[in-house]
């Protein structure tokens, strides 16, 4: 049995810089929830609850729970923003107890995750959320073993469900070892330094692979060894691991988020030269007894989740498991299970007459061959990552890109402003259209003599060119014709 007693320094390090997450996560949304979700949004909140309660009645409310269910104008959406932004700090800085402030930032956030469609269906929300509720009971008493247990499970279950999903997928790229060498030029917003990697020989990538899958699938075993040394070896790896992916690529927050987690495999010895120790009280037994049936509850769920998603399918533990789904307390983990090998990006353009284009630009997605990979994470740019995903269905189903393509044709400020360069700053465009390329990192020698980055190949127009006599009244529904006078 792993006592907690041992890990009070690295749990109140943990939670302190888990409010360090939330002003990521929160703060990301300052420059973005409106274009995205607000009332001249992409995907507006206010019609997405209304269309929820028209089908759902009453009980959209445990579907979709939000504080929007309350007002969902723009100053609101703010407001939960600034508000969780401010928490955040205190949580960090220590200022108010934690449990309140765990308390108002899972719900908060939860708020935004469960009206957020599109743009927070990413598998760091829920791993955030299931974190923070977790995290909630920890803080109430941070020597109860049961929740204790509990989180160190959640660890394990990350990574261990992170790794063996990529097997069961029966990817051909993950079983000879192979992925990571597309993984640096496929991934949804590549940096400087995955251009770098990208060139480094296969037996590099080979072996990356090889020592990925090993932290992936044994180390996190050994993470419930009662060893001091065991365990800060454990986090030395997933620390490493953590860094490397962050190193060479852009995943938000997940990273760190990981990396701050990871914080609870280290001991009391090896951080009490640096730290003070936290003083504990006694519990009380109240207290204690809802934190440790809390804990056996987290248990039980997860060994659910675990089992369905990994052993065997039951329906019965599944409606249970789907039922607390909209919290988020009980999720599944596991990205790019099939790995991409070929990078497409869509580019936007727009046009005055119908026979000069001009290209609209994102702030990290590639576009220009000319412009060097950047670095954004912690910070998501989410209008830039859900164009990564458009190749791969069409357009005709991309309906927050069809809202998109419509707004870029009324000029909608807040919208525009999502990107980085609007060639149509003075007056919209009359027609829109969407082109799909395929984009392959240029050589060494192309970026010495022509300065690119990329190589680009046209494949084909992916979505009709647009204009605002064929807008509909309901994006949702419309099928999309070609505008004949272009």
């Amino acid at each position: 049995m792993i006592h907690p007693e041992h890990y009070q320094i690295s749990i109140e390090l943990f939670i302190r810089l888990l409010g360090l997450i939330y002003f990521f996560a929160f703060g990301a949304f300052i420059f973005q929830i409106q274009g995205l979700l607000g009332e001249k949004g992409v995907l507006p909140i206010k019609d997405f609850l209304a269309h929820i309660y028209h089908n759902l009645g009453r009980s959209a409310w445990h579907q979709v729970p939000s504080i929007f269910w309350f007002n969902s104008h723009d100053h609101m959406l703010k407001g939960v923003v600034f508000l969780g932004t401010a928490i955040s700090l205190f949580l960090f800085l220590n200022l108010l107890p934690a449990p309140l402030l765990l308390f108002l930032l899972y719900f908060l956030y939860l708020s935004i995750v469960s009206t957020g469609q599109d743009f927070l269906s990413f598998g760091w929300e829920l791993f955030l959320l299931e974190l923070t509720a977790q995290t909630f009971f920890l803080s109430l008493s941070p020597t109860n073993p049961f929740i204790w247990l509990s989180l160190n499970f959640l660890l394990f279950r990350f990574y261990f469900q992170g790794g063996i999903v990529k097997l069961l997928s029966k990817d051909p790229n993950w079983r000879n070892l192979t992925a990571i060498a597309y993984h640096y030029q496929s991934q949804p917003i590549p940096n400087t330094q995955a251009w770098f990697a990208y060139k480094l020989p296969l037996w590099f990538h080979k072996l990356s692979t090889f020592t990925m899958f090993i932290i992936e699938l044994a180390i996190p075993f050994l993470l419930f060894i009662d060893d001091d040394r065991v365990r800060l070896i454990v986090f030395i790896c997933f620390f490493g691991l953590q860094w490397m992916i962050w190193f060479t690529g852009n995943f938000s927050f997940l990273n760190h988020l990981t990396a701050v987690f990871s914080l609870l495999l280290i001991s009391d010895t090896y951080l009490s030269p640096f730290f003070k120790t936290p003083l504990t009280k006694e519990p009380v037994f109240f207290l204690d007894f809802t934190v440790s049936m809390a804990g056996l509850t987290f248990i039980a769920l997860q060994g659910m989740n675990f089992w369905n998603h990994l052993i065997s399918f039951n329906s019965f533990l599944y409606k249970i498991l789907n039922k607390l789904q909209p919290w988020h307390i009980a999720n599944r983990y596991g990205i790019f299970a099939i790995m991409t090998t070929t990078r497409y990006e869509v580019v936007i353009e727009g046009s005055h007459d119908g026979f000069t284009w001009k290209e609209y630009a994102f702030y990290f997605k590639p576009s220009e061959i000319n412009r060097r990979p950047r670095r954004n994470s912690p910070y998501q740019p989410r209008i830039d990552w859900q164009a990564w995903f458009l190749p791969f269905t069409s357009f005709y189903q991309a309906t927050w890109f069809q809202n998109f393509l419509f707004k870029l044709l009324h000029g909608e400020k807040v919208v525009t402003e999502l990107l980085r360069i609007n060639p149509f700053s003075e007056a919209p465009p009359r027609y829109v259209r969407a082109i799909l390329y395929e984009y392959e990192y240029s050589s060494f020698q192309e970026k010495a003599t022509m300065g690119i980055w990329w190589r680009r190949t046209w494949i084909q127009q992916y979505s009709p060119t647009l204009s605002l006599n064929n807008e509909p009244k309901n994006h949702c529904k419309h099928t999309f014709t070609s505008d004949p006078s272009v």
